[in-house]
Parts: structure tokens; C-alpha cells; sequence
């Protein structure tokens, strides 16, 4: 029990997915580095913006116009990250708004990510199994298609009740070329860094790992699928 968590809780509930096997070896480990626009490193405004900061830089990924102005004018990024956490707060439960001081919710931050091709959904995560592998390699598969995914870490019962749920936001973003390696890279927002991970050291964690933002598990995970004309 005290390892549960709620992506551990809902991923019970939720529709199989399947997803091809992830190949090639485990990369050397490497140093963080950081995420720069304009020569400044890209962080969250505040301790609740970290979803607005993943949307940012998935926005950007796919606009080159849009990166191109935040290259030229990074002072804009604080203003841009509050802007897009009061539209993925605004209409999250139904016709009432999500209160900003808990973050940004799976279900609605899935419905403002943006980025050309693709729509996303939420799936919950269990990490400890194997519908939660397959989910976890689907998103080294979208990443390998150049695709960014958004995904939520939290702990679990064992670090209190109020860790057991989706608790922060990062971006695993595609390779600047194609590589072999079973690995993401993870940008996190509360530092601005850069992290390579080997996958397996996503499944079944019971540590925290810096990439995470200082939490253990991936609990919610922003799928893309092809956009519906």
C-alpha cells in the first residue's frame, strides 16, 4: 500500500495501451545542461507554473516564430507562462475554474498543449507495471518521431498522502538528432535543466531523481495521437 499513488490508481481503471518494445543500449551518463532563450535559462515563474513552462517550451518547439520572439525577448516568458496557466486553470471543472495555487490539472493541460500534427490526451501512469512500461515507451517512440510529451511526477503513500498525487510538470523532449540510446531527455522547469535518463531508470522507481523535479515516479503521462480532421 504505501507505495501507492494516484496515476498507480487510476492507471487500473483506464483502457490498455500497447506500444512497441523500446531498443538500443542504456547512454553514457552524461552532465545536465541548461535550457537557454536569449542567453537566459528557461525556468517557471513560480512553485505552480511548472505546466504552464512545459506548454511554453512544447509551444515553442513547434513555432519557430514563436521561439523566435522568446529568443529575442526572453523577458516575455514570465508573462507568457501566466498567461497560459490561467487558460489551463480556466473551464477545468466544467463551468468552474481550477484554482491556480494547485497547478495545472492532466485532463486540462492535455487540451491546451499545442503542437502541429498532433492533439494529446491524459494517461495515468503505474510505473510498476506493465501497462505503465508500455506507456513510458510510447513516449520514447513519439520522442524518436519529434514529438515532445509532457509528464507529471509526484511520490506515493510511503512520502504522505499529499505526495501521492500529480505534484509537477517536465517535457521529455526529442533528441536534437537521431540516436540509439533507450533514454529521454527530460527538460525540468525548476531548475531549467536538461537531463538524459536511461528508461529503465523510469520503471519501478523508489527514489527521487532530479529530473522529476526531486520526485520518484512519472504518474500521468500527455500522449499525442494524430489530429482528428
Amino acid at each position: 500500500m504505501s507505495g501507492l499513488h494516484l496515476g498507480r490508481i487510476v492507471a487500473a481503471w483506464q483502457r490498455p495501451l500497447t506500444s512497441r518494445p523500446v531498443t538500443g543500449a542504456a547512454p553514457t551518463p552524461r552532465d545536465p545542461v541548461p535550457v537557454t532563450l536569449g542567453g537566459t535559462r528557461v525556468t517557471q515563474v513560480d512553485g505552480t507554473t511548472c505546466g504552464a513552462a512545459v506548454l511554453l517550451m512544447l509551444r515553442a518547439s513547434g513555432d519557430e516564430t514563436l521561439a523566435a520572439e522568446l529568443d529575442a525577448n526572453p523577458g516575455m516568458i514570465d508573462s507568457y507562462q501566466r498567461e497560459i496557466h490561467a487558460d489551463v486553470c480556466r473551464g477545468a471543472l466544467g463551468p468552474l475554474s481550477w484554482p491556480r495555487a494547485y497547478g495545472s490539472p492532466p485532463w486540462s493541460l492535455a487540451r491546451e498543449a499545442r503542437y502541429p500534427g498532433v492533439d494529446y490526451e491524459a494517461r495515468a501512469v503505474d510505473d510498476a507495471s506493465e501497462h505503465g512500461r508500455a506507456i513510458l515507451n510510447a513516449v520514447w517512440h513519439a520522442n524518436r518521431r519529434g514529438i515532445p510529451v509532457p509528464l507529471y511526477t509526484g511520490g506515493n503513500l510511503r512520502e504522505g498522502l499529499s505526495r501521492a498525487v500529480p505534484r509537477h510538470v517536465v517535457l521529455a523532449v526529442p533528441p536534437a538528432e537521431p540516436v540509439s540510446e533507450a533514454s529521454l531527455l527530460i527538460y525540468e522547469p525548476s531548475s531549467g535543466l536538461l537531463h538524459e535518463v536511461p528508461l529503465t531508470d523510469l520503471f519501478a522507481r523508489t527514489g527521487p531523481h532530479p529530473a522529476l523535479g526531486g520526485w520518484t515516479h512519472i504518474v500521468w503521462a500527455i500522449l499525442p495521437r494524430p489530429k482528428k480532421h
